[in-house]
C-alpha cells in the first residue's frame, strides 16, 4: 500500500470538515477520489460517444445491428452479440471504460421510459 501525503491546508480542512460530518479523515478521501474517477469516467465516455457519432456512417455501414467497442475515440472490437463483447472488453481492458454501444438506424437511438405520473403538474 502506498502512502499519500497531503498539504498540510487540505489536511486542516479535511480534520474540520470530518469532525463536521462526524466522518474519519480517511471517509472523506475516498469519497473524493471517488467522484473525481466517477468524473473522469464521464468525461471518457463523452469523448467515445462523440467518436461514435463521428464514426456512425462507416460504423452502420460495416456493422448496422451489431454491437462495436470504442476505447480512446477507436473502434476496438465489435460482435453480433452483446454479453460476448462485453466479456471480451472487460477482459482485456478490466474496469478502464469503454463505449459498447449496439449500431442502429440512427446514431443515437430513441429511448421512451413510462413513469408514474399523478396527473399533476408541478
Amino acid at each position: 500500500m502506498k502512502t499519500i501525503t497531503l498539504r498540510a491546508d487540505l489536511e486542516e480542512r479535511l480534520v474540520e470538515n470530518a469532525q463536521h460530518e462526524a466522518k474519519t479523515i480517511n471517509d472523506l478521501v475516498n469519497e473524493a477520489v471517488e467522484q473525481y474517477l466517477r468524473h473522469q469516467q464521464q468525461i471518457k465516455l463523452d469523448q467515445e460517444i462523440s467518436a461514435y457519432k463521428t464514426m456512425y456512417a462507416t460504423l452502420k455501414q460495416e456493422y448496422l445491428g451489431k454491437w462495436v467497442a470504442i476505447h480512446h475515440q477507436t473502434l476496438v472490437d465489435h460482435d453480433a452479440d452483446g454479453a460476448t463483447l462485453y466479456q471480451r472488453i472487460r477482459k482485456k481492458y478490466g474496469r478502464i471504460s469503454v463505449l459498447l454501444r449496439q449500431v442502429g438506424e440512427q446514431p443515437i437511438e430513441e429511448v421512451w421510459v413510462r413513469t408514474p405520473t399523478t396527473g399533476r403538474l408541478s
